[in-house]
């Protein structure tokens, strides 16, 4: 209900407001004239309170559709009920003389209000001819006693209702239009001032429209990729003066690095505006602006914030663009690198070629129109898997670049191996729209590979037929060996693992020697390692719970890459060290077994020489020589059947009796 009493914003709802103002104002004034009715004419009270139960009935139904349905109707509606409200009681009030009368007036100003002329003409006309009818009526004596006989003060109290009516509306409408006409000078001031800001805002668009302008006509001049940069720096210089506030007395000089642009008027002064820039490789850039002397005559500000801010953007211009063409160059050196060294091609989301070069026409024998449009699977030689391909095809699909060797087949149908470097190109969304491969020509390198894995092969074959082992092998400082190649030989007590197990763990080679002999190995690398000299080391091996005697020689040899790699072998001494064992025997065994009997022999011999002996003693001394001499016959048989049988080596058949001394000097012939 207060929202319903709430008058709208007169600015927002003229009409709403009006219609709320005129509904209180004729709802007061009833009000006003019943309570003084019921005060002065009490006996017809029942009048006076269905006059006010009417037109509060009015008012809450006018404001309830204007609220809730339509102002316009609202306003119609108020306007009729008030008429009726006002003419219906005259019928029984005296007709034409009755007071009430005088307040069609007043619902005719209302309706004015409410509905422009075409609502007050309307009830205008309606009261005129209600009043006619109501004459007609009293002519013909139709119309029915009075009810209610008024008085002056009856009539009085009738009047006010149309004057009090009419006050306020003159009041409203002589507010309102006072309100309207200060409304009125306030918009035109605003108007003034907003064509003031119009006017200042032309001359800045008009600023803006010439620096958008140059802004264009510089951006056309800079896409003249053709053009060398020099000419294009000229053309700049000589438009940069229309840019600015008073270009006819303006003058420009565009400097790159120490090459200066000038405008075909160009006159420095001390009245100048600049700002300058470097590149990313730190080409310096320089804008500089001078107006004439002449120009102080216009007591203005000579250099907009604005006009800085387009040397900023020009700057900034003229760097992207230098940049983007020491890029392009850059590029095209790029490019020109890997037509030259490369075999460049570029396909489609499809796998289909967009673009190949000279060189990777003259690899695979075909025409470029032979090959834009065609897929890889033109190139296939069958050599690979399909799971090679697949592997490839997951890695596009992801737009993950792939690296790898192809096997490819040429228009002639001759066989060419490329290493091939392929990397997608992705768009915003994340899906690939094309690939760009990079490829080597590899056969010759692949043909040395198959040279090198016969000879390695080969080398194999030679060394794993030889008697010991075969070895290359790098030296650390610590003394330990790395493998790079081995090669076992033919003794069964060789080492039985290979190069894998060898480059997996480097310390087997350690692991066999015995507990004794290791620290003289790691020893005998170490000093290899810092002399960088020929390693010769004897030492013992756990071989299938067997103890051999292993010599290993090898020879150190300066790489290229500056490492020392070490070449050489280890053989089975075993023999050798078991030979010389027999001789170091036989040299113990004459100098400490044979010496004896000898000796005695000597002492006898002695005791011959030294004192007369008779027959018996001389017998009995032959008898101990002889037991002395099958002692010694006994233990030369001895010795000669023991080193006879160390002689049966089946690892050597040599026949050395050719290179015995038979000492003929001691067994003289007679």
């Amino acid at each position: 209900m207060i929202k319903l009493f709430a008058a709208p914003d007169k600015n927002k709802d003229f009409q709403g407001y009006m219609l709320h103002v005129l509904v209180r104002i004729w709802t007061t004034i009833t009000g006003i004239i019943v309570l003084v009715g019921l005060y002065f004419f009490p006996e017809i009270k029942t009048r006076w309170i269905s006059f006010a139960v009417l037109s509060l009935l009015i008012a809450v139904s006018s404001l309830s559709i204007s609220q809730f349905y339509s102002r316009k109707f609202a306003s119609w509606y108020f306007a009729i009920a008030l008429w009726l409200y006002i003419t219906i009681p005259c019928y029984t009030a005296g007709g034409i003389m009755a007071p009430g009368i005088l307040s069609q007036l007043s619902v005719i100003l209302t309706a004015g209000f409410l509905l422009n002329w075409r609502g007050g003409l309307l009830i205008g006309v309606l009261s005129m001819a209600a009043d006619f009818f109501l004459v007609y009526l009293e002519m013909t004596g139709n119309l029915p006693t009075p009810a209610v006989v008024h008085t002056p003060l009856t009539r009085w109290i009738g009047a006010i209702i149309p004057f009090g009516t009419i006050l306020a509306l003159q009041y409203y409408a002589t507010n309102h239009l006072r309100s309207n006409l200060i409304a009125l000078q306030n918009e035109i001031k605003l108007r003034e001032k907003a064509e003031e800001e119009k006017d200042k805002l032309v001359l800045v668009l008009k600023e803006r429209v010439k620096e958008l302008k140059i802004l264009y006509q510089i951006c056309q001049i800079l896409q003249e990729d053709e053009k060398p940069l020099k000419d294009l720096f000229q053309q700049i210089a000589t438009i940069l003066p229309l840019g600015w506030q008073y270009p006819e007395l303006a003058s420009a000089r565009l400097t790159i690095k120490d090459t200066e642009y000038v405008s075909a008027n160009f006159a420095p002064s001390k009245i100048m505006q600049s700002n300058e820039a470097s590149t990313i490789t730190g080409l310096k850039i320089k804008i500089e602006i001078f107006y004439a002397e002449a120009i102080q005559e216009k007591g203005e500000t000579l250099f907009l914030k604005e006009e800085d801010d387009l040397i900023k953007t020009l700057l900034n211009f003229l760097k992207i663009e230098i940049d983007r063409r020491e890029r392009m160059k850059e590029l095209k050196d790029y490019k020109f690198a890997l037509d030259v060294a490369t075999l460049v091609s570029i396909a489609d989301a499809a796998g289909q070629f967009t673009y190949v070069n000279d060189n990777f026409c003259q690899k695979s024998k075909y025409a470029a129109d032979e090959l834009i449009g065609e897929s890889h699977k033109i190139l296939w030689s069958g050599y690979h898997s399909a799971d090679y391909f697949e592997h490839l095809k997951l890695n596009m699909e992801n737009g993950t670049p792939f690296s790898g060797e192809f096997c490819n087949k040429a228009a002639d149908g001759s066989l060419y191996w490329v290493y091939s470097s392929i990397i997608p190109f992705v768009n915003e969304q994340g899906k690939v729209y094309q690939y760009l491969s990079i490829n080597q020509d590899i056969s010759e390198k692949k043909e040395a590979e198959e040279q090198s894995r016969k000879s390695d092969q080969n080398l194999r074959k030679i060394t794993s037929h030889s008697y010991g082992n075969s070895y290359m092998f790098e030296i650390e400082e610590s003394g330990k060996i790395i493998p790079l190649f081995m090669s076992r030989g033919t003794d069964a007590y060789n080492h039985d693992y290979e190069l894998t197990d060898l480059i997996d763990n480097p310390n087997l080679l350690l692991e066999t020697v015995v507990d004794e002999d290791k620290a003289k190995f790691i020893e005998s690398m170490k000093t290899a390692y810092k002399t960088k000299s020929k390693i010769s080391v004897q030492y013992r091996i756990n071989v299938q719970g067997t103890i051999r005697w292993r010599w290993m020689q090898a020879s150190p040899e300066l790489e290229s890459s500056g490492q020392y790699i070490w070449y050489g072998s280890t053989s089975d001494i075993t023999p050798i060290v078991d030979y010389i064992s027999a001789i170091e025997q036989i040299l113990f065994d004459i100098s400490h077994v044979m010496r004896r009997p000898i000796a005695n022999i000597i002492g006898i011999i002695s005791m011959f020489n030294k004192q007369k002996i008779d027959e018996e003693e001389i017998k009995s001394l032959l008898k101990l020589l002889e037991s002395v001499g099958l002692e010694l016959e006994k233990f030369t048989s001895e010795l000669n059947r023991e080193y006879n049988n160390k002689r049966q080596n089946p690892q050597f058949n040599l026949d050395l009796s050719s290179q015995l001394d038979k000492r003929a000097s001691l067994f003289p012939k007679k």
